[in-house]
């Protein structure tokens, strides 16, 4: 049934002519999102997305302790220890406020990024407000620094920095540094007035080097303010016979060098603060229309209304009877995401050869960087994992897709950009010497036999079904709302684009597809000829690969094993591959293995455990009554169930692939709901509470609750098993309405007591645990809370 709807959805569209220039309309969407705050590895900075250009950032720490400068704030970093931080409100392309609560520094700064629409991406201006809660005030600093080819040079004034420049990519720009006129410096101490070299406070002061990578400007900053610091010290101690005092606004004040050396390209613009401050950064390229600080507050605030608008427009919370604090976090929780979307570029490392497993010889090349390349994506963690993961993506997709339809179809495709001829795309993109400075040597090669759940097609399936002839208005209202005063495209224009770019997912996902089929199948069981599937980089604890790393597998590995989870990723492949090709109306060629009815069939011969009633792993061993001498070695063999039941069991269910009326279905619900396997009252744990291995070991997903799964019980349970008549209907609606009830007050709960949403909870008492903040697949809890799947 599902085929015919989009068969009719697409002899609609078909029977319209449409007129669009592709190239211009890309070209377009390129302008509108070159700038942004693409580097959220940092608590702020910007890039456009383009390489080796224009970076900025923000950095920071408090002047009580003269060793803090040892701990200046740039890069997000769990050791910080920040109270709070991440986006309030973030809509993608104009406009993102974040609040940054610095206590051990005694710190809070606000920033708010507007962007002005103009040729060669436009105009942005960030103002940063804030207070110092400690005795002597902070040390605040911007800077800009010009990867490959351009030039720039810094001015200071009493009143601001300027910095104009130039790069083949960007054209001419300006940009002023701008401190507001009623920020109070630290007051200098009495005894130094009369010191000979102490300098007056100023509002700004600021430096210009010569350094080679962008990306440790926090490195090059604090090598700059210590040996200042040194020699001012020794200053100071030597007039005032050793008596000091040495106070951090004086020691740690820039002296505006280098401004104008025709090398310099990382300027850095400091402020010595105390108490309230604000500041400016205003970028501007040279022909369009100028920012003016006056503007700013204005223009923010009307960005901030049109958010709430559209945000209450798309996601209906409030018509849904949620109170003012659960919008609130819901909010916190998209524009976190949103602000976690970077631009990275560089190579990454690479294996020419598969990885060895079980007792093969050990490569005997070295891996390569691969030539440099570009990744726009989302990352799940700002501080922990900020870069892009392909397993996450997928999830982040589903909700970002439902607020920018342009901006997800843009990631798609930058992911899928990133895909080998072989149809292989590496897990985690670990581009660039900064990426790879934050990851053990030991994770940072990626092989070429290493595949990973396919979710990028979490999204493309969504996007597909609202386009069916029941969705088609509301899609058509939404995207109206997205600006269209900045130029965004009409409806009729968005579906024609849309169209166009699955047209190529179609055939991306069939090279994706065939990598899958022949690269991840196993080996058959004794006595059958079928296979099915394995995932490759198993070790005897983890299965990375998979995405459920420490989930129980195997004991020992085997390349014989054939794990449930993947075939039924592929399966999945399957359906959405079909529902493409019938959208657009381009059969592709498929081999007897990759038909949708054979791997529906293969799930239930190979992984279906009559006796435990239940979706398993299989594995071949030893028989155990197996004797060397009286028996045929053809037959030593056995094929046995490795059973565990948690998260790996569920997939047939999660990704919708058992009919409603199935009997398997009614025994998978019976173990969600059981509360001595995987039931709690703050969401389905990853692993049964009866299993041997619950709790044990790295306990990652041996019983946390992860909210990426339980958001796929939802959405199966809701779109598969209650809107369908069947004999589980009734069951699979309670559980629908429980499991949604208890995510949605924990998650709540846990926000509202650490600021922080959470990479997993707890299921013992629901508490956040893991890195935070995990702003990637937590902020599903948006879509649950307004039941959109």
């Amino acid at each position: 049934m599902q085929l015919l709807k989009l068969k009719v959805v697409l002899a609609a569209i078909s029977a319209t002519a449409f007129s669009v220039d592709m190239g211009e309309i890309q070209s377009k969407l390129d302008s509108e999102l070159l700038w942004g705050t693409y580097r959220p590895n940092l608590y702020f900075g910007t890039r456009p997305r383009v390489p080796n250009s224009l970076l900025s950032g923000l950095i920071w720490f408090g002047l009580d302790d003269q060793r803090n400068w040892q701990k200046t704030r740039h890069s997000c970093e769990l050791g910080d220890n920040l109270s709070e931080y991440g986006y309030s409100r973030h809509n993608g392309r104009d406009f993102g406020e974040q609040k940054m609560v610095d206590t051990d520094q005694g710190v809070e700064i606000t920033s708010t990024f507007i962007k002005i629409p103009g040729s060669g991406g436009g105009s942005w201006a960030v103002r940063f407000t804030g207070a110092t809660q400690n005795v002597q005030g902070a040390s605040l600093a911007y800077y800009f620094g010009l990867e490959g080819n351009g030039t720039m040079s810094m001015t200071i004034t009493k009143r601001m920095a300027r910095i104009t420049g130039q790069t083949p990519d960007l054209g001419r720009f300006r940009i002023r540094i701008v401190p507001a006129k009623n920020n109070t410096s630290p007051p200098l101490h009495p005894a130094l007035e009369s010191v000979v070299g102490v300098p007056a406070p100023v509002k700004i002061s600021g430096v210009g080097m010569s350094v080679p990578h962008i990306w440790k400007a926090k490195d090059q900053f604090q090598d700059k303010i210590f040996k200042q610091a040194r020699m001012q010290a020794g200053n100071i101690l030597q007039q005032t016979g050793g008596q000091g005092p040495l106070t951090g606004s004086v020691l740690f004040r820039l002296e505006n060098e280098g401004l104008k050396d025709p090398d310099s390209n990382l300027f850095f613009a400091q402020m010595m603060v105390h108490g309230d401050f604000a500041f400016d950064v205003i970028y501007e390229r040279i022909g369009d229309d100028a920012i003016k600080s006056r503007d700013i507050a204005a223009i923010a605030s009307n960005r901030r209304k049109d958010f709430d608008r559209r945000f209450e427009d798309v996601f209906g919370l409030q018509a849904k009877g949620f109170s003012n604090d659960q919008v609130e976090m819901a909010q916190k929780a998209i524009s976190s995401l949103i602000g976690g979307i970077g631009y990275f570029h560089g190579s990454s490392l690479v294996s020419n050869e598969p990885k060895p497993e079980y007792g093969e010889a050990e490569l005997t090349s070295e891996p390569e960087l691969t030539k440099p390349y570009s990744l726009f994506a989302g990352v799940p963690s700002r501080p922990f994992f900020p870069r892009g993961f392909l397993w996450d993506e997928g999830f982040h997709l589903l909700l970002l897709s439902r607020w920018d339809v342009d901006l997800s179809m843009d990631i798609i495709r930058s992911w899928y950009g990133a895909m080998d001829n072989n149809g292989w795309i590496a897990r985690e993109q670990i581009l660039g010497e900064e990426a790879r400075s934050k990851v053990p040597v030991e994770f940072q090669v990626q092989y070429p036999n290493f595949a990973n759940p396919p979710t990028l097609l979490f999204a493309v399936k969504a996007l597909v079904e609202r386009l069916e002839p029941s969705s088609m208005m509301g899609m058509a209202d939404q995207l109206a709302q997205v600006y269209s005063e900045q130029g965004q495209r009409d409806a009729e224009t968005e579906q024609t684009l849309i169209r166009e770019y699955l047209l190529d997912l179609l055939l991306k996902s069939q090279r994706q597809l065939e990598f899958f089929t022949s690269t991840q199948t196993g080996e058959p069981l004794p006595g059958s000829t079928r296979r099915g599937y394995r995932w490759r980089g198993r070790t005897p604890d983890h299965t990375l690969t998979s995405g459920i790393d420490d989930y129980p597998r195997a004991r020992p590995p085997s390349v014989r094993e054939l794990h449930v989870d993947l075939l039924a990723w592929v399966t999945y492949m399957l359906t959405v591959h079909a529902e493409l090709s019938a959208y657009i109306g381009k059969e592709l060629n498929q081999t007897k293995d990759q038909t949708l009815e054979e791997h529906l069939q293969l799930l239930d011969e190979l992984h279906w455990n009559q006796e435990k009633n239940m979706y398993c792993d299989r594995t071949v061993r030893i028989r155990d009554d197996f004797d060397e001498l009286e028996d045929d070695e053809s037959e030593a063999e056995e094929a046995v169930y490795v059973c565990h039941k948690g998260y790996i069991s569920l997939f047939p269910m999660l990704l919708g692939l058992l009919p409603p009326d199935s009997e398997k279905l009614g025994y998978i619900l019976d173990m969600i709901e059981d509360p001595d396997e995987l039931w709690t009252e703050y969401g389905i744990r990853s692993l049964s509470k009866s299993d041997e291995f619950y709790g044990k070991g790295e306990d990652y997903w041996r019983g946390p609750i992860w909210l990426n799964i339980n958001y796929l019980a939802l959405s199966s349970l809701h779109k598969n098993y209650i809107s369908s008549t069947g004999p589980h209907r009734e069951q699979a609606n309670r559980i629908y309405s429980k499991l949604r009830s208890n995510l949605i007050h924990n998650v709540l709960t846990q926000f509202q007591e650490t600021k922080f949403f959470w990479e997993q909870y707890n299921p013992e008492d629901g508490h956040g645990q893991g890195t935070h903040p995990f702003t990637g697949w937590t902020t599903l809890i948006v879509l649950i809370m307004a039941e959109k799947y």
